[in-house]
């Protein structure tokens, strides 16, 4: 794969890797961060992906590597100024939005990766079997589970 169509790619699927990152943070900033980055990653190893036609998979894949890995070094070392920094940076989003985001942010990681995948990403249920390496069983169960804890969470909005 040469870099323009790495580059021609990555265009095509930016705004679901963005849907993809900004759950974790609920900060846009961050979220356009945590996607560029994935990004460079993904140029680096480029060689690596062995068939083209997984490209979107394999880099959704890099991105929520990242992102896991920033959110627990932040939850380490985030200050109270970066926490107020943050809720400021997100008011271009509706309130409900932002609680609907919050709350699926609350949900255990396994739970959450389905549901950003998902509704977020737009992913069908065989897609997330195959990025998550899980059964299809499984991602629908996991997927009943998340939204039953955001109905009980959000008092049945969801």
């Amino acid at each position: 794969m040469t870099d323009e169509e790495f580059f021609n790619k990555i265009e095509l699927i930016r705004r679901k890797m963005f849907a993809v990152a900004f759950p974790y943070f609920k900060s846009e900033s961050i979220a356009i961060d945590m996607v560029d980055e994935a990004i460079y990653k993904g140029f680096l190893k480029k060689r690596s992906l062995r068939e083209e036609t997984f490209f979107e998979t394999w880099m959704i894949r890099i991105l929520m590597n990242t992102c896991a890995t920033h959110y627990k070094r932040s939850l380490r070392y985030q200050s109270f100024d970066e926490c107020v920094l943050e809720s400021n940076s997100t008011t271009s989003f509706s309130e409900e939005k932002m609680e609907l985001v919050s709350a699926v942010s609350s949900l255990p990681d396994d739970l959450r990766k389905v549901i950003t995948l998902r509704y977020f990403g737009g992913y069908s249920m065989q897609e997330l079997s195959d990025m998550l390496k899980i059964p299809i069983g499984t991602v629908s169960s996991r997927t009943r589970r998340a939204i039953e804890e955001l109905r009980r969470e959000l008092g049945g909005e969801f």
